[in-house]
């Protein structure tokens, strides 16, 4: 390993030298090569191309020295923090459960294994003996009838896009 750093020291010192501009950061980073290239010196010489492999290792240290260059900004104390309400769909979801008891065994256990447990469709219709088409169209009979509960069981309004702004709990 050593002649073949000794060869190529010059070189990679260069490379770095034009990449940072600075004297002794460059000299810094080819020392931290060289160290890199001291851990790897078991493997070093089976590499296929040890000098491609050195100049990956010099691009990497460049890629940390400028991610790390970056200035951090403090923050203005004007600047408001941000809200701690939970939005509607996250207040929504407390009453869920609920909803859900509401539906029958068939229904619960659909939306529950598809859109809790997340279990595919596919997965679902056999475990249930029962073809993809079936689970599917099941499965959105019973999303249609969860939404049409929630809005029952919820005062559910919506925004002019269709979304969910707001709801309150009728009991």
């Amino acid at each position: 390993m050593t002649p073949f750093w000794i060869q190529h020291q010059a070189e990679l010192y260069r490379f770095l030298h034009t990449r940072t501009g600075d004297d002794d950061l460059a000299a810094d980073l080819l020392q931290e090569l060289f160290l890199k290239a001291r851990a790897a010196a078991d493997h070093f010489c089976q590499m296929h191309n040890p000098r491609a492999w050195l100049y990956t290792c010099a691009r990497n240290l460049l890629l940390d020295i400028h991610k790390s260059a970056k200035p951090l900004l403090p923050l203005d104390e004007s600047m408001p923090a941000p809200e701690e309400n939970p939005t509607a769909i996250t207040q929504l979801a407390a009453c869920l459960p609920e909803v859900l008891q509401q539906l029958s065994e068939e229904e619960r256990e659909l939306i529950e294994l598809c859109d809790i447990h997340q279990r595919s469709q596919k997965q679902v219709a056999a475990d249930k003996a029962l073809s993809l088409t079936a689970v599917k169209s099941r499965l959105l009979r019973a999303r249609r009838r969860l939404k049409q509960q929630m809005i029952a069981t919820c005062t559910v309004e919506f925004d002019e896009s269709a979304h969910i702004c707001c709801y309150k709990k009728i009991r």
